[in-house]
């Protein structure tokens, strides 16, 4: 369970650019359950979905997951536990890295484990068995760089 107690959030504060994003914000998640947050550009949906990651500090506020106060921890720590997917399918990889390569940093996410020796044979016929899934013949190019996909294969691959 994600639950958040009053968090607000105001960007460049006592500034002429001063904005109020969030206020007095509550909400609780419930284990397995499915929220949706809709709303116009700048409705701030991507400000409490970097709030709740721990992309900048709360000007006020708590979040607690499963009854730990995570509201301190750091963005890295926060991710083992918190996965999200950006709009910008080109935002979440390393271009210049492999599949197998960025898979494998989204295994490690959040984990303080060394990555040398990450991409073994046991790991490659893993991704690949996940990969196959996806149905887009990616199975077969986890050594290309993640640049050379398209967009929609980059997207699937960070789902």
């Amino acid at each position: 369970m994600l639950n958040i107690e009053p968090l607000s959030k105001t960007f460049h504060a006592e500034t002429v650019h001063e904005v109020r994003a969030l206020q007095n914000v509550n909400l609780t998640l419930e284990q397995g359950s499915f929220t949706a947050i809709i709303g116009t550009n700048g409705s701030v949906k991507s400000t409490l979905l970097n709030a709740i990651a721990g992309t900048f500090e709360l000007d006020t506020g708590s979040l607690f997951l499963d009854n730990d106060n995570i509201t301190q921890w750091p963005e890295y720590k926060r991710a083992y536990h918190i996965g999200r997917v950006f709009q910008n399918p080109f935002a979440g990889t390393a271009p210049e890295m492999t599949i197998s390569e960025n898979i494998v940093i989204a295994m490690k996410r959040g984990k303080h484990s060394p990555f040398s020796n990450a991409v073994t044979h046991a790991f490659r016929e893993e991704a690949a068995d996940k990969v196959k899934t996806l149905k887009m013949g990616l199975e077969d190019r986890l050594d290309n760089p993640i640049c050379t996909l398209s967009g929609g294969q980059r997207q699937s691959l960070t789902l």
